[in-house]
Parts: structure tokens; C-alpha cells; sequence
């Protein structure tokens, strides 16, 4: 059984508090299908995030299963499902790959034959088995819920909460939808399930309907006695008739008559485990059809003219408890899948998505083949010549001084070009670094959000991440140091250390961006941000402009470009090109071992910030 005892939830907003949940109370018990109900802004989507866990009440107590979840811990993963109002999968997936992925995730197997078997008990349940093989981005509206459910019944949830599931839907879709909540209540005596619903004329097939208004229960109890307790001929005409007083009003009146409504329907008032004891009332009804009592139940009709009622006395609440965010212990059946496995899958299904992405693996290879094109276009013909002038100037400057100014020109010339090839390189890694990751948690928030809500470990998930993010780093910078490096016939320095600052460099972008993709909550944004953060590097590098002495020191800690650039051009001390490099910059450079430890910190800071932005709840 779920009770809720006297929940209230505020938030606050323009300075004052503005009450979301208002001393909502209700039980549901097992084996049960209920409706929440009530027009938009009413606290629906609210009350179940709270149910849920999601949001955290002020005052009022949850009870599942007679065990208090302020005191004992949230929910179990196995014991919750959790359906948003949009199916959430990933597109390029097909429904097979969705819920194995799911099973993966969140479910411990024995082999891969008991694997199978969930798979197609979940798919026959869901009606999906014929449809296995069709990706996600060709579903209708239908299929689409239809697959939300099968990701969420993997653990065989004993409370399963679903949002608006047959929101905007046709109404044979709709039916059917209901049916199969209708079917997934029935299936397991233990189970709960709750929809969240505005259409009010397809409730036959629900046990009770609850009524919310403005953050207030005014109704709980079977879908045939709506239109007799509100009095009206239609259950459609209910939301119309809710203008008329206030919500307060319509909450006392409930209040009046709950008890006997409850004795009446044989419901369970919060509280007890077992209906009021009272005679039972013989009917033929069908299952998950409640038929009316010959005795007449109370209407809120008998309220509509006389003086507002009286003060209700507040119901004694007990001490609010901080809801703790530990989970519920369960069997060793129920126990989530280890970090190593979710990792694994996570990282393969990542692959498999991207493979299947021909616009983006165009666009890598274009990068990957482009970037360094460019930057040899500077370089090819440049660097040869810069060496050649560099020698000849060291055997004879000393000598021939009427050969000083040409001297100075090249020194000017080399110096300028090596910074520049360089600079270009650094720039241009941490270019792909931002593209590669900046969408990478944002664009698939809401599926880490089902994710974690159904035990997905936080570490694994940004495990994943790197390991994937990490074949980028790794090919896509030492392509770009040693093709420049083979066509441009050698840039002065060591080849092993430049190489180490430029993945450095592209690994710090990369960590730095993937923080900004998690901490923000649409990939609109976080592709923003990352432009503006890549954009800074050039003109704040000091590289091609020396910064004022007063702000260079505070502003390239945070610049990536200028620790991966002077790092390299550090390296060529024993050099001539060295020199010619402090000719055109006045820039103070650092150690390259100094600039490796900085980028290091840059992405540690980085993978920090992915890490709190993946744990922080974005849910709408």
C-alpha cells in the first residue's frame, strides 16, 4: 500500500512562497490502478515527482508498504518504475537494443538465456514483439509509450508511475495505453500503478480517480461516482464546474465527505491496510469497474448553498523527517548490475549510436582530415626555408654584422611561424575537443535522468564518457602533431612532449565542455558556452597579442591554449628556433612540464564538474 499523510510542498518564487502541494491524503492499495486528475497546473506531474522521490516535501509523511520513506531510505530502483510523459530512448536504437540496454542496466542475469527470456516477456507484454527491429525515430506516439513501459517494467516494479503516458494520443491509442496499465496493475497483486491524465472521459478502466485542484486532493474514488459527487451529467463537465469556488472550498468539503465515501466504495482511508469494515456490497461488476450502491452517496450538491463550511481542525502531523537519499535494501534478485558492467554497456551503446550517425561521422572526418590540412597550408613551405635561414644565421651572424638586419627579418619571420603553427594546432584540437563533447550529456539529459532514477551508477556513466570521448582525444591529436609534424618536415622541439601537451591540451577542452554539457540542461546552451569558452583561447592565450602584465596572471590559469602552447615552444631552448620565438613574443612561457601539470588540474576540474552536474536532478 501507498499512503501519503498530510504532504504540503512549496517553492519560492519572486521573493514569497507559492504552495504546490497542500496537505494532500490518500492511500492506494496493492493490485491497484489510479488516475490523477485535474486541469494543467494543478500539481499532478508535482505530486508524482514527490511520490517519486524527484522532489522533496516540506511537511507529511510517504508511506510504501507500511515502511516510511523520510526514515528508511528512497525506493528501490527495482521497486519503482517511472514514465515521463514523452517515451524517452535514444533514436537511433532499435526496440529490442532500448530494452536490452535497460535489462542491462538495471538488472543482475544469471546467463544470457534468463537475459532472453526477460526480453521477450517484456516485448509480449508490451506488445512490442513485433516490432523488435524497428529503430525508435520511426515509432508513432503509441509505440513510442508503448516502449517507455517495457523500459521501466524490466525490474518488475511494485509501484509504477506514469506522466501523462497517453498525452496527445488518438483515442484507440489512448485505449489501448489504459488497457495495458489496466493489465499491468492487474498482473501482479503486489503492483501499483498511477497515471497522471487530463482526458476525464476514459476512466472506466481505473480503480479510483483522483482529483487535484490548485495543489488540493477535492476527490478520491471510483470514476463512476465523479459526475454524482460533483454533479454533473458528464465527467467532462467537471473541470468547467471547478471555477465556480475555490479550491480551499472544494478541499473542506472533500474533507466532510471523504470518510463515507470511503465506506461507501470500500476504500482504504490512510492510515489502515485494510478497507472500513463494513458489510460488502454485492455487484457484478467487471474487474477495474466500480458499480454504484443503491444507497445514495453524499454530493457536494448538499454544500453548494449553504455559508462557507466551518473551519476544518488541521490533522495532526507527525515530526518532518529530511528524506533520505539511501537506497532500500532488497534481495540479492533485485540488486543493481556492478560498475563495470554498466559501464561496458553504456560505452557500446554509445558506439553503436554514433556509428549509426552519418552526419556526424562525416563531420569527424572532416575534421579529423581538414584541421590538419590547414594548419600544413601555413607550414609546408614556411618551416624548411625558416631552418635553413636559422642555420646559415648561426655560423655567420657574429661575423657578417652587414648581414644582422636580413637576420633579425628571418629570426621575426621563423619566430612568428613556429608560434603561429603551433598556436593553430593547439587551437585547432581543442576546436574538435569542444564539438566532441559539448553535447555529449545535454543531448541525452532526460535519458540519464530515467537512468539514474532506475540505478544507473553516476561513475560509470561519466566512465563511459571518457573512455569514449577518449578515442577522440587520442586519434584526432596525434593525427594532427605527426601529419604536421611528416609534411612540414619537422617543427623544432621534442616531437614526444609536443605531442603529450597537445592531447593534454585537447583532453582539458574535452573534460572542461563535458562539465558545461552536464551542468547545463539543453544542448543548446552547453554548445553555447563551449563556442564562447573555445573563442577566449586565441585572444587571452597571449600568443598573438601580449596581455597587460596586470591581467596575464589571473587570466591564463583558465586558458588551455596558452598552457599547451607555451609548453611546446619551451621544449625548443636548445634551439635556435627559440630565439627567433622570443623575437615575437614577449609572453612569459612556461615549463612544459609546469603546463602539463596545469592542463592535468584542468581536467580533473573538468571531469568534477560532469560528475556534480550528472548527479544534480535537471527533471522539467
Amino acid at each position: 500500500m501507498l499512503e501519503l499523510h498530510n504532504i504540503s510542498l512549496s517553492v519560492l518564487r519572486d521573493g514569497e512562497n507559492q504552495s504546490l502541494l497542500e496537505n494532500i491524503h490518500f492511500s492506494v492499495p496493492s493490485g491497484h490502478l489510479l488516475a490523477i486528475v485535474g486541469p494543467s497546473g494543478c500539481g499532478k506531474t508535482t505530486l508524482m515527482k514527490t511520490i517519486a522521490g524527484l522532489k522533496e516535501e516540506d511537511t507529511g509523511e510517504i508511506l510504501w508498504q507500511g515502511r516510511n520513506l523520510a526514515e528508511d531510505g528512497d525506493l528501490h530502483p527495482s521497486e519503482l518504475g517511472y514514465v515521463p510523459q514523452f517515451s524517452i530512448a535514444h533514436e537511433l536504437l532499435t526496440i529490442e537494443e532500448c530494452v536490452t540496454s535497460a535489462i542491462t542496466l538495471r538488472t543482475r542475469q544469471n546467463d544470457d538465456e534468463s537475459a532472453t527470456a526477460l526480453l521477450d516477456q517484456t516485448l509480449k507484454s508490451t506488445g512490442l514483439t513485433a516490432l523488435r527491429d524497428r529503430q525508435v525515430k520511426i515509432l508513432s506516439g503509441g509505440q513510442k509509450r508503448r516502449l517507455g513501459l517495457a523500459l521501466e517494467i524490466v525490474t518488475q516494479p511494485t509501484l509504477l508511475l506514469c506522466d501523462e503516458v497517453t498525452s496527445g494520443l488518438d483515442p484507440k491509442s489512448e485505449r489501448e495505453i489504459t488497457q495495458l496499465l489496466h493489465d499491468l496493475a492487474r498482473a501482479d497483486r503486489n503492483r501499483i500503478v498511477i497515471n497522471v491524465t487530463h482526458n476525464l472521459g476514459n476512466l472506466s478502466l481505473y480503480d479510483t480517480v483522483l482529483v487535484l485542484h490548485e495543489g488540493r486532493v477535492i476527490y478520491h474514488g471510483p470514476p463512476r461516482a465523479l459526475a454524482h459527487y460533483f454533479s454533473v451529467e458528464h465527467a467532462e463537465d467537471i473541470y468547467p464546474k471547478l471555477a465556480r469556488r475555490s479550491a480551499e472550498r472544494w478541499a473542506d468539503s472533500w474533507d466532510r465527505h471523504r470518510d463515507a465515501y470511503y465506506a461507501t466504495y470500500e476504500l482504504a482511508p490512510p492510515g489502515t491496510l485494510e478497507p472500513i469494515d463494513k458489510p460488502k456490497i454485492v455487484s457484478d461488476r467487471e474487474p477495474g469497474k466500480i458499480s454504484l450502491p443503491k444507497a445514495k452517496a453524499p454530493s457536494i450538491e448538499d454544500d453548494e448553498d449553504s455559508q462557507s463550511p466551518p473551519p476544518v481542525e488541521p490533522q495532526e502531523t507527525k515530526p518532518h523527517h529530511k528524506r533520505k537519499h539511501h537506497r532500500h535494501e532488497v534481495d540479492e534478485a533485485h540488486e543493481l548490475p556492478g560498475f563495470l558492467t554498466q559501464t561496458i554497456e553504456l560505452l557500446t551503446r554509445r558506439w553503436t549510436i554514433f556509428w549509426r550517425d552519418r552526419s556526424q561521422l562525416w563531420l569527424q572526418l572532416a575534421m579529423l582530415l581538414g584541421f590538419p590540412l590547414l594548419v600544413v597550408i601555413f607550414g609546408f613551405e614556411g618551416i624548411p626555408q625558416v631552418r635553413t635561414l636559422s642555420q646559415r644565421a648561426d655560423a655567420n651572424f657574429i661575423v657578417e654584422a652587414q648581414e644582422r638586419s636580413a637576420h633579425l627579418q628571418s629570426q621575426l619571420n621563423a619566430g612568428g611561424l613556429v608560434s603561429g603553427l603551433i598556436l593553430m594546432q593547439i587551437v585547432l584540437v581543442t576546436l574538435m575537443a569542444s564539438n566532441n563533447a559539448a553535447r555529449e550529456i545535454a543531448s541525452e539529459r532526460d535519458i540519464l535522468e530515467r537512468e539514474r532514477l532506475g540505478g544507473l551508477s553516476s561513475s560509470a556513466y561519466i566512465t563511459s564518457k571518457v573512455l569514449f570521448l577518449g578515442g577522440f582525444v587520442v586519434a584526432q591529436t596525434v593525427w594532427m602533431g605527426l601529419f604536421v609534424e611528416l609534411l612540414c618536415h619537422g617543427i623544432p622541439g621534442s616531437l614526444l612532449i609536443k605531442l603529450l601537451l597537445l592531447l593534454l591540451s585537447s583532453a582539458a577542452m574535452s573534460a572542461i565542455c563535458l562539465g558545461i554539457s552536464a551542468l547545463m540542461r539543453t544542448p543548446e546552451k552547453a554548445t553555447i558556452l563551449s563556442i564562447y569558452l573555445v573563442g577566449f583561447q586565441l585572444p587571452l592565450s597571449g600568443a598573438v597579442l601580449a596581455l597587460p602584465k596586470s591581467i596575464e596572471p589571473l587570466a591564463q590559469p583558465f586558458i588551455a591554449a596558452y598552457w599547451g602552447w607555451s609548453g611546446s615552444l619551451s621544449t625548443m631552448k636548445a634551439t635556435a628556433f627559440y630565439d627567433a620565438v622570443r623575437q615575437v613574443t614577449t609572453t612569459t612561457l612556461a615549463p612544459w612540464n609546469i603546463a602539463a601539470f596545469v592542463l592535468l588540474l584542468h581536467i580533473i576540474i573538468g571531469l568534477a564538474l560532469a560528475y556534480i552536474g550528472t548527479k544534480r536532478t535537471q527533471w522539467d
